[in-house]
């Protein structure tokens, strides 16, 4: 789920013809939740040409901190 806040938080900044690859996703389990609706924010913490460092909350309903992530990826031209 938090790969799905990162990956378009980068997406959103790239123009038409290119993608990403993940070279990392690492995951820091907060707190467990109960079922119910979950938020996810990602953002661009920073890029450089063609590397870029990314970040995402999970958030509960209460809007409690239930993980976070950091990836790094790799901006590539679609084959």
């Amino acid at each position: 789920m938090l790969y799905d806040t990162v990956g378009p938080a980068l997406l959103a900044t790239l123009p038409p013809g290119r993608f990403i690859k993940t070279l990392d996703l690492n995951t820091t389990f907060v707190r467990p939740t109960a079922t119910g609706r979950l938020t996810g924010r990602g953002r661009v913490v920073t890029r450089n040409g063609d590397n870029a460092i990314l970040e995402g909350t999970l958030y509960d309903a209460d809007d409690q901190i239930i993980a976070t992530a950091t990836a790094t990826a790799l901006v590539v031209d679609v084959a």
